[in-house]
């Protein structure tokens, strides 16, 4: 277990080094916002798929596809987030913000992936998938009951993550740099 520590804790150093000599130090907060986008919009999508009957099932292939998306990209905001940490000053308070921020953002991560393996188990009977566009023509990708709770509980995951992370922004100033402003003189 300490060689697998060892190998990720020297992972991290190398992409903490290549990443604070090519990101700025809001690159976080720059990518943040398509993640939370796009797993509600896959959300919507899944939803709408369950009233919406299609023989190409449109809408359950998007949601899936943007299932897919929004965990790739979460995987590049996490990776973001961890060279954004770099440049902050913590206290203690934001601190304890930045490790609960963490923890719901593996709790997401670790949902949404169970939402996207719950619906590559899931098939399509034969008879209902005409046109064929299943996952690599195997008839996997469907949305299930199962899929739809964990999709709806990850983006109550990341809806937290957001929470917290806005708390550690607006509130507390974490990543902002604070800059003063002169009024212009007013007459003479």
């Amino acid at each position: 277990m300490s060689f697998i520590i060892g190998i990720w804790s020297a992972i991290l150093k190398v992409w903490i080094s290549i990443g604070l000599s090519i990101f700025p130090s809001t690159i976080h907060p720059m990518v943040v916002h398509f993640v939370i986008a796009l797993f509600y919009v896959a959300l919507f999508a899944d939803i709408v798929s369950r009233f919406v009957r299609q023989p190409d099932h449109f809408w359950d292939q998007a949601s899936f596809w943007l299932l897919v998306l929004a965990f790739i990209a979460g995987v590049v905001t996490a990776a973001t987030g961890v060279i954004a940490e770099q440049y902050v000053k913590w206290s203690p308070t934001t601190l304890r913000l930045l490790t609960l921020h963490q923890m719901y953002a593996v709790l997401s991560g670790v949902l949404a992936l169970s939402a996207l393996g719950a619906r590559l188990i899931a098939r399509y009977s034969r008879s209902s998938s005409r046109r064929g566009w299943s996952f690599a023509k195997t008839g996997r990708g469907r949305s299930t009951g199962l899929s739809l709770l964990l999709l709806v509980a990850t983006v109550i995951m990341v809806s937290m993550t957001g929470s917290v992370g806005g708390t550690m922004v607006f509130q507390y100033g974490v990543g902002v740099h604070h800059v003063t402003f002169r009024s212009p003189s007013h007459g003479g």
